[in-house]
């Protein structure tokens, strides 16, 4: 009788994370007024469905697959990586975004990237432009390999990533303010895990 043929695993379920800060960004959108907003990761359909009840141009960035994570460990300089995250965004020229949603991005470039993803990130921000992304509290915080979807104001749909994940960068509250000087944090919150979710605004003097 012969083997029977293995069973791969089944692929990990998504799951769902409340969020206490992302409702503060939300009730501050203007029903009234069109806006723009940068998503750093995939177009997922629970974040286009969310977006689809305002008014607003959603732009899909893809970084998780960009080859700047790669370049960043080469011997490129700072500026040749703040030109190449300038030519992956490839937006309109007159876009300034209201929203950035960044996500656990940021800890996957290390310190040369992030500032060049400062250099390149800058010239779409204004006065009022707000973010939210993730960060640690200590450094030995781990980072799930996985993408975020927003399936209610109050509520994130966690996608399980397959593959290899990237190499992490956890950055602190501060390391991420001083890399990323175009934006000030105005709220954060200590998540079970050791990571925080903060909420940040276009900084005035960065």
């Amino acid at each position: 009788m012969g083997r029977l043929p293995a069973v791969p695993p089944m692929p990990p379920m998504p799951r769902t994370q409340q969020t206490l800060l992302f409702p503060n960004l939300v009730k501050k959108i203007d029903p009234d007024r069109r806006l723009s907003i940068l998503e750093v990761g995939p177009a997922l359909p629970e974040t286009v469905e969310f977006f689809s009840r305002f008014k607003c141009r959603l732009q899909f960035a893809s970084m998780y697959t960009n080859p700047v994570l790669q370049m960043q460990s080469g011997e490129f300089s700072e500026n040749e990586l703040a030109e190449h995250f300038t030519l992956s965004f490839d937006f309109p020229r007159e876009t300034h975004f209201d929203l950035c949603l960044f996500w656990d991005f940021l800890n996957y470039l290390d310190d040369k990237a992030l500032r060049a993803f400062n250099t390149a990130i800058k010239p779409f921000c204004h006065k009022t432009t707000r973010a939210h992304a993730f960060t640690v509290r200590t450094l030995d915080t781990s980072f799930p390999n996985q993408h975020y979807g927003i399936e209610q104001a109050h509520i994130f749909r966690i996608r399980p990533v397959s593959g290899k994940q990237r190499q992490r960068f956890p950055k602190t509250q501060a390391t991420l303010v001083n890399l990323l000087p175009c934006f000030d944090i105005d709220q954060g919150m200590l998540l079970p895990d050791g990571r925080l979710e903060v909420l940040m605004s276009a900084s005035q003097s960065g």
